[in-house]
């Protein structure tokens, strides 16, 4: 079983976010796993508070061998973007889905956690609402966030550069054109690398601490 395990919250297969976190937990040195949320059968939490009995969810979807591998692991690397002023759906979803995990013992307490964050805007939020996830709700032992620059679904889509609500004009200015050099790269940021291995290293010196 993984040591450590992390949960990519983004949709973009290969995006800043998964290189992001691979680069984390390759720094760990740990053996690890990377789940990609977007590729689980996931329903969401209706509160039906059946998990307080067992700690394990009714539903029988993709999350409960996932709260099975959370609980067996020694940290914790959650993942996503800031998304219509709050933390991305899909993150969301699953960090709900976890709910089962605090019930009558806190089954994640004391294990290490850390973050991993990217976009362009909403980052504070996003990180304070990340260290209380992982202080408050989960009490785990925090190791940080790694902030990462993002690229607006904007620059991608076709229309960045004549869109009345484009984000990408809100960010660049009237009459900007999309070019390569305004993409974020966590394969060509070497500062971003180094701050990924840093937290990897800190995750491993608490996992090897306890």
């Amino acid at each position: 079983m993984a040591k450590v395990i992390g949960f990519s919250g983004s949709p973009i297969k290969g995006g800043n976010i998964e290189k992001g976190l691979q680069a984390v937990l390759e720094a760990t040195g740990l053996e690890h796993e990377l789940v990609r949320l977007s590729e689980l059968n996931m329903r969401i939490c209706i509160g039906c508070k059946k998990c307080a009995q067992t700690n394990r969810c009714a539903f029988n979807d993709d999350v409960n061998p996932l709260l099975d591998k959370i609980e067996q692991a020694d940290a914790l690397v959650m993942s996503g973007f800031p998304s219509f002023s709050s933390v991305n759906a899909l993150t969301k979803v699953f960090i709900e889905r976890n709910w089962p995990l605090r019930h009558n013992h806190i089954l994640t307490k004391g294990k290490a956690g850390a973050a991993v964050i990217c976009g362009r805007t909403g980052l504070d939020e996003l990180a304070a609402f990340f260290e209380t996830y992982f202080t408050g709700y989960l009490q785990t032992n925090f190791q940080g966030i790694l902030r990462l620059d993002g690229n607006v679904p904007c620059m991608s889509c076709g229309y960045g550069e004549n869109c009345e609500g484009s984000g990408f004009l809100k960010q660049f200015g009237p009459g900007a054109k999309i070019t390569a050099d305004k993409f974020s790269n966590f394969s060509t940021d070497s500062d971003s690398q180094k701050r990924a291995e840093q937290l990897g290293l800190a995750i491993k010196a608490a996992v090897e601490k306890k």
